[in-house]
């Protein structure tokens, strides 16, 4: 068995419950900076 230890910036909800995957909001206006600025 195990411990995790996660600090509780946001409030949990059922997906990240049921997935184990936690999503970190971001401003779309700030998403869309890092995707303009992003080079491929």
């Amino acid at each position: 068995w195990h411990i995790e230890i996660i600090p509780k910036l946001t409030r949990v909800a059922g997906f990240e419950w049921g997935t184990g995957f936690y999503i970190n909001p971001t401003p779309p206006e700030e998403s869309a900076k890092f995707l303009r600025d992003a080079r491929i």
